[in-house]
């Protein structure tokens, strides 16, 4: 988020120490152009003679007057591209100039000529018969929010041609618009729903079993991350079931996250396993249990725990204090239907409820997550850990409407509606919660945190309902999208979010926004209930994120404290988007947790 970088591919012989560009690649023909091509997640083909990877359309077959943001924007225009690229590997395997060919690999192909989105390339290996499969994430049509439910799609590659078979191009995992209503024990619906559809960043570096036969990938499934096997052969999708905790049976009303973080050469499965409660774990599922079909039935199968991680991290091992942030309360996700709304999907909730007497009623701080389309998983997060644990607050996490994991209508129809129909799901759930459970929640005692669009989120909140929301926390939130489209990185979603995906804008023209789109985009922004405001509000913001630039947050934090309303402003140079530099972090959840302690 706060720098800007040109991307090329690059191939490095480790022998000779000899470096090259791919130079046959889109874009070399005008490599000037504003707009350009970015270039990744790149791979060798089995054969080694081709190096396939994801080429991102800056706009307009790359001339697009202004490259736009992409890191984590899903709906940029993207193709997988293979390049020969064997005359550049023989150069690189000597050091001596007159051993090198004086001629040029041949032009790249498109693999994926007619679908609109494609990322995340993954080779099988090659068969006896010198033939492989090539899978990868696509969106056939596209779409125009920042994220979506993506399809599977694999097509065949002849190792021994050295060339991908485009005319074997097929679709495994179709996407899924509204995923069905599930009450019985089926092993294949999580929380009382079907299959969603595949939210996924990405696939494993290595996803294919050892036989071929599946697939395996991390996706959302509502509140919760599953593990997937997906037949090569149908494409039917199976949720793999297991417990790192060793429990024999399912546990009841525990729905841990689950992650898989690579398959090993034996054919099994390393895999990760976190709850609000417990700090990740680290686990392995052997070749023979993975390849079972009883591992994806209702009971856990067999997996063996390999370490328990600190709190502070899933990527470092160290020893476990008995003490630690997690312990102290317990998690329970809620399904909301809210009655408005055209697409009829749960809104469902995380919630964190620390141990109290029964005569004590907690206060509550309600979190809508940023994107807007990813989701709260039930995996450990520590600063909210930390928050309910030692502050001892309860903790609302809202996946509205619009979230990843609840199929493609449910996410998309956000786009235009974005401060009304999320802002009335996060109300919805608020009062949803403190009617089931006015005995352990006090509702005069309610709070709200956000960052991004959490942050949009938790200024509407208290601008629309002041009555109901008595104090905030803001990080880096939209405020004002007629002052943030011409200073962000992602003016698209500026339109997409106040208009929907049908307004007309031609962004390979690049043209000012209109006085009526300004006028519907000041409508769409807290800062249009900024007059009805009276809970005291932290704002903080990265001094370098371009996505939602800090003068949106200081725009919000000058106008409050001009109308009397208490007001806390954390400034953080160097830090961007995220703000999760280890010191800025660290402070700035000291000083949520600070705020929320002198009002609430």
């Amino acid at each position: 988020y706060t720098g800007t970088s040109l991307l090329g591919l690059f191939i490095a012989n480790l022998d000779t120490g000899e470096v090259g560009a791919v130079e046959n690649v889109p874009g070399s023909e005008d490599p000037s152009s504003d707009g350009g091509y970015t270039l990744g997640q790149a791979l060798f083909s089995p054969c080694g003679s081709n190096v396939v990877y994801v080429g991102w359309d800056g706009g307009a077959g790359g001339q697009m007057p202004r490259k736009l943001g992409s890191r984590f924007c899903q709906q940029r225009p993207s193709k997988l591209y293979a390049s020969p690229v064997g005359v550049l590997l023989k150069n690189l395997s000597t050091t001596e100039e007159s051993k090198r060919y004086k001629g040029k690999d041949g032009e790249y192909n498109v693999l994926t000529p007619h679908v609109a989105l494609a990322r995340s390339p993954r080779f099988c290996k090659p068969s006896g018969a010198g033939k492989s499969i090539l899978a990868y994430l696509c969106s056939d049509d596209g779409f125009d929010t920042h994220g979506g439910c993506a399809s599977l799609h694999v097509l065949g590659w002849d190792v021994n041609e050295e060339k991908a078979l485009v005319d074997s191009n097929w679709e495994l995992v179709g996407s899924v618009d509204i995923p069905e209503r599930c009450e019985d024990n089926s092993a294949k619906k999580v929380i009382n729903m079907t299959f969603p559809g595949l939210f996924a960043d990405q696939l494993p570096r290595e996803c294919f079993t050892a036989d071929g036969k599946s697939i395996m990938v991390t996706s959302q499934w509502g509140s919760v991350r599953r593990v997937l096997r997906v037949s090569t052969e149908d494409g039917t999708v199976s949720p793999l079931t297991f417990d790192l905790l060793g429990n024999p049976a399912p546990r009841k009303d525990a729905f841990p996250s689950q992650d898989l973080l690579c398959l090993t050469e034996d054919g099994g499965a390393i895999v990760s396993q976190s709850e609000p409660n417990n700090p990740p774990l680290l686990g392995y599922i052997p070749p023979d249990v993975l390849s079972s079909t009883s591992a994806f039935e209702s009971r856990p199968i067999k997996s063996h725990l390999v370490a328990k991680l600190p709190p502070v991290a899933s990527s470092s091992y160290g020893r476990m204090s008995s003490r630690y942030a997690g312990r102290g309360f317990t998690y329970h996700v809620l399904n909301v239907r809210p009655p408005h709304g055209d697409v009829k999907v749960p809104v469902q909730c995380v919630l964190l409820l620390p141990a109290h007497s029964s005569s004590e009623r907690l206060p509550l701080i309600v979190v809508p997550h940023g994107g807007p389309h990813v989701a709260t998983s039930t995996a450990y997060s520590p600063p909210y850990a930390f928050l309910s644990s030692h502050g001892r607050y309860a903790i609302l996490h809202v996946n509205y409407r619009g979230s990843a994991g609840f199929g493609k209508s449910a996410l998309e129809s956000l786009a235009g509606t974005a401060g009304d129909l999320d802002v009335r799901d996060v109300v919805h759930a608020v009062n949803f919660v403190t009617d089931k459970l006015g005995s352990a929640i006090d509702p005069d005692r309610v709070g709200i945190c956000g960052g991004s669009h959490g942050g949009y989120l938790a200024s509407h909140c208290t601008g629309q309902y002041p009555e109901l929301f008595k104090v905030a926390a803001a990080r880096n939130p939209v405020i004002n999208i007629a002052s943030m489209v011409t200073s962000t990185d992602i003016p698209d979603w500026c339109y997409v979010t106040t208009f929907g995906p049908v307004h007309s804008y031609d962004f390979n023209e690049y043209r000012p926004p209109t006085k009526f789109e300004l006028g519907k985009m000041w409508d769409a922004s807290p800062v249009a209930y900024v007059d009805r405001v009276e809970a005291p509000t932290l704002v903080a913001l990265g001094m370098d994120d371009r996505r939602v630039p800090p003068s949106q947050g200081l725009e919000w934090y000058h106008s409050l404290k001009s109308r009397g309303v208490p007001s806390k402003l954390l400034t953080y140079d160097g830090e961007g988007h995220a703000i999760d530099g280890p010191r800025s972090e660290a402070d700035h959840w000291v000083n949520v947790k600070r705020w929320f302690d002198e009002h609430l």
